[in-house]
């Protein structure tokens, strides 16, 4: 019955030490992730889905208003002019037609030419600047400029204006200019930078330059003792369209500067060239304006005397604006 109870017991404690030999050798089975599924189809319509915003249109650069010389403005000029016209035989004295004295040999016996002695007085002018749609100004401008009479004696037998001069005569010369130019001032193209801004202009005109000229013959006697003063007088004029360019160049709110030029003429028709350039310093509605000029201008030589001149010298200006800066 002992030994019965024995291999029980035997076999139970057998059977226990291959159970636990069983649980230590055996190794847990890796996990295997679940299959993915595919996502389903997305039923969004165009509609529901954002669309991408297209940049705005960039805005074209347009030009400044600020300082630009522009607004409608009257300007008095002062102008220290320098030069005097001087006088030339014209291609009608030359062939000995019209008031000359004879035929070409009679040139040299004859000759229609003098230089003036006098210098040109101190020049006023006005200036109005007038804006137009689409960029633009007409400008009005006028000038006088007298001169200080001249003393001088004729260097031989002359002829001027018609009328004879004996070489020797003492002669006091004047003469009086006149300038009108209307011009129109188109913007071409304009350069930014920053808050200043560079502005190309096309300028179209037309001018015109009389001269109103006074010989004074002091006739002399034998002796030398003037016996009659014979005042001669004559007027030659040009008139031309002109065309050139003009540059401003805005610094400021307070300062820019200007340069133009322009010209034209015809073969034996007279010519004119007019250029200058100016700084301008601007508070409110007035400005103060300072620069040089410089003028050439020759009247036909078709008639019997023309006039030759040419004028430069700085010049001092106040523009008042009808509008604040």
């Amino acid at each position: 019955m002992k030994s019965s109870i024995e291999r029980v017991v035997l076999c139970l404690l057998l059977a226990v030490a291959m159970a636990s030999a069983q649980d230590q050798n055996q190794t847990p089975a890796p996990s295997v992730p679940p299959p993915s599924v595919p996502a389903p189809p997305s039923t969004a319509t165009p509609a529901d889905t954002p669309a991408t915003t297209p940049p705005a249109p960039r805005t074209p650069e347009v030009s400044s208003t600020v300082n630009t010389g522009n607004g409608l403005s009257i300007e008095p000029i002062y102008w220290f002019v320098k030069g005097i016209p001087v006088l030339r035989a014209g291609d009608a004295w030359l062939a000995g037609a019209g008031t000359s004295p004879g035929p070409l040999a009679d040139n040299a016996a004859n000759p229609g030419s003098l230089n003036y002695t006098g210098k040109l007085n101190r020049s006023p002018g006005v200036r109005i600047n007038i804006p137009v749609p689409k960029n633009a100004t007409v400008r009005f401008s006028y000038f006088k400029a007298n001169s200080f009479t001249g003393l001088t004696s004729a260097p031989g037998n002359l002829n001027l204006f018609g009328q004879a001069i004996a070489g020797g005569d003492v002669l006091t010369t004047s003469s009086n200019l006149e300038s009108f130019k209307l011009s129109y001032d188109y913007l071409t193209y304009f350069w930014k930078h920053g808050n200043s801004e560079l502005r190309l202009k096309t300028l179209y005109e037309v001018q015109r330059i009389s001269v109103n000229s006074e010989v004074d013959d002091f006739q002399v006697d034998t002796t030398g003792a003037i016996v009659n003063i014979n005042p001669i007088f004559g007027t030659q004029s040009v008139f031309l369209p002109t065309f050139g360019l003009g540059i401003e160049h805005t610094l400021s709110r307070h300062f820019r500067w200007e340069a133009r030029g322009s010209g034209f003429g015809l073969l034996h028709r007279g010519d004119i060239a007019d250029a200058e350039a100016q700084i301008a310093f601007r508070v409110s509605h007035f400005e103060v304006l300072g620069g040089g000029r410089w003028l050439h201008f020759k009247t036909t030589p078709k008639a019997a005397q023309y006039n030759v001149e040419t004028m430069y010298g700085p010049y001092v200006s106040l523009r008042y604006y009808w509008k604040k800066n």
